[in-house]
């Protein structure tokens, strides 16, 4: 059996192939067409890519799962249309009324499949956005039961879903829905703290460990958002983010403005008071909810493990302080929580209502495409640049590294997801506080109070993180052991934090081993690790991507299958 996950528009568009319950394929949109998040398109390019890698077309797809309810979406929005303005959810527009049209999205499709369509397309299937973001956790997460919480802006009329996974099955059991969205909450400040909203919410989060509590602002928060504990749901005022005039930003009022002040200008620096305190207090606002609901999941069945996906469980600081709970025994976070994992859960849920059998446990990432050397040796002959073909490639990077080298990791199969785990990675040495801002400034061009991550050996891991949580995919942040910032001061955030990335053999032998060529050198199996893309741009895909993203930044090395790429 052959189900087609796809999710779009919006942001993040992706596809994903389950052939016999098993995961074959998963790749976002952006990637392959090179528009960071692909806002606002479907995923065409993306589900070819899924079925080239499996060696079928169209014609051999059983069934289309979408990661949204588009027939449920418009009867909504109709259903909302013709009410006051003072109860109309603004970002439910007309816009999102025609994008979301289940007729559009089926013609999309016939015309995106034109080419290899050689009978009729295979029936779409549209599913429950949150119920996808809930499969796309639980069933990947090897728990045999398990609560699991999404949170996002929204999923049809849905902000937040509370559910109950055992084996095959999701039970819910309770729902928030619009204009009440957490998600909606964290991306009114990411746009007032002069960021861009459903983009830079990472950004804020970074920001928020340079700032400290302030009951003043807090009391400000009171009059945007509260936590009713008895009914166990949190409200928004829509005063301040939907109802009223937009003069100063899309996501919050003029009344919001008359609360918390002027929106920081673009030439202003973040770190400039009060803008730290105003990210740290609204990200404690989240931890705080979010923790609630949590605890409360917990009360109603005693169980310990936690699944999350939804954007918001990008926030790896808030996914951090969740883990800390008693309630919480272990967690799991799906790395492609944001809607570029809906289109998993999609086909998650299809292949079950289909009467198969799931395999979807996820051990890595590495589901995208692969180049062969053969491959990789055509783009290097075409750029022009001068390669050369060492011996022990593992050594000698490793050595490079250790002498200050910033290094282009291009290996074996994309990942998928916000974060590069090894294939699409751009890696540094963790032993030198310069390092950061060279990574930063250089090669990034970001924000020089941004943090990095490190990816660090299994057999090394206890020794740095100081967790009982084995974090594999960079998608909760954790302290670190007592001296160790000192150690490796260029991936450590200042509230003493890493999100780490635990590499072991079975899953990328070849990040693994460089590591620990590192370890030999330096004595230490731990690497900085960032994604291969510079600000505004997407991870890089294929051989061309890696060339041209190496030529335009402060890169020292590009390793690009078995081959070395040096500037002068």
């Amino acid at each position: 059996m052959n189900i087609l996950g796809m999710f779009g528009p919006g942001e993040n568009p992706s596809a994903s192939l389950l052939i016999n319950g098993k995961l074959v394929a998963l790749i976002e949109e952006e990637r392959i067409n090179r528009i960071k998040t692909s806002p606002n398109n479907l995923p065409i390019l993306s589900a070819k890519k899924c079925l080239e890698i499996a060696g079928i077309s169209i014609n051999e797809v059983d069934a289309i799962a979408w990661g949204w309810d588009c027939p449920k979406y418009f009867f909504y929005l109709n259903k909302i249309k013709n009410k006051s303005k003072k109860d109309f959810n603004s970002l439910q527009n007309e816009l999102n009324k025609n994008l979301y049209h289940p007729q559009r999205i089926k013609r999309a499709i016939e015309l995106g499949f034109s080419d290899q369509c050689k009978k009729k397309m295979p029936k779409i299937h549209f599913l429950t956005h949150h119920l996808c973001h809930a499969a796309s956790t639980f069933f990947c997460s090897g728990f045999k039961e398990a609560n699991i919480l999404t949170i996002d802006g929204s999923g049809e009329d849905l902000t937040t879903l509370m559910c109950e996974g055992r084996n095959n099955k999701i039970k819910i059991l309770d729902k928030i829905k619009i204009p009440d969205s957490l998600g909606g909450f964290y991306a009114t400040f990411t746009e007032f703290l002069g960021f861009k909203p459903n983009m830079d919410e990472g950004k804020m989060m970074g920001l928020a460990a340079y700032g400290k509590f302030s009951d003043k602002i807090q009391s400000k928060l009171d009059l945007f958002i509260t936590y009713d504990k008895k009914n166990e749901n949190f409200k928004i005022n829509n005063k301040l983010r939907y109802d009223g005039k937009h003069t100063f930003g899309e996501k919050f009022t003029d009344e919001f403005v008359k609360i918390f002040g002027a929106k920081r200008p673009s030439q202003l620096s973040a770190l400039t008071k009060p803008y730290p305190d105003i990210a740290f207090n609204v990200q404690y606002r989240l931890e705080k909810i979010v923790k609630l609901l949590v605890k409360n999941l917990h009360k109603k069945n005693k169980i310990k493990n936690l699944c999350l996906a939804g954007g918001v469980a990008m926030n790896c600081k808030m996914n951090g302080e969740i883990s800390k709970g008693s309630y919480i025994k272990d967690m799991f976070i799906q790395p492609a929580s944001a809607d570029n994992g809906v289109s998993l859960g999609a086909a998650q849920l299809l292949t079950l209502k289909k009467g198969g059998v799931l395999k979807t446990k996820l051990e890595n990432v590495y589901y995208g495409p692969e180049y062969s050397d053969y491959e990789i040796l055509k783009f290097l002959k075409e750029s022009k640049l001068q390669f050369y073909k060492p011996k022990n490639i593992f050594k000698y990077v490793a050595k490079l590294i250790y002498n200050k080298k910033i290094i282009c990791w291009f290996q074996g199969k994309m990942e998928f997801g916000a974060r590069a785990l090894g294939n699409r990675s751009i890696i540094a040495t963790p032993l030198y506080k310069d390092m950061k801002n060279k990574l930063n400034l250089e090669v990034k061009h970001r924000e020089n109070w941004r943090p990095f991550c490190p990816s660090i050996l299994e057999e090394d891991y206890e020794k740095y993180i100081d967790s009982s949580i084995r974090s594999r995919f960079m998608t909760i942040a954790l302290p670190v052991k007592k001296n160790i910032a000192k150690i490796i001061p260029s991936c450590v955030h200042v509230d003493g934090t890493v999100r780490a990335q635990m590499v072991d053999k079975k899953n990328n032998y070849k990040y693994w081993k460089l590591i620990n060529e590192f370890k030999k050198i330096s004595g230490h199996g731990i690497v900085v690790n960032t994604s291969f893309n510079i600000q505004g741009e997407p991870i890089v895909c294929t051989p061309r991507d890696a060339i041209r993203t190496f030529g335009g930044t402060g890169l020292d090395v590009l390793v690009i299958g078995n081959y070395i790429v040096r500037k002068k």
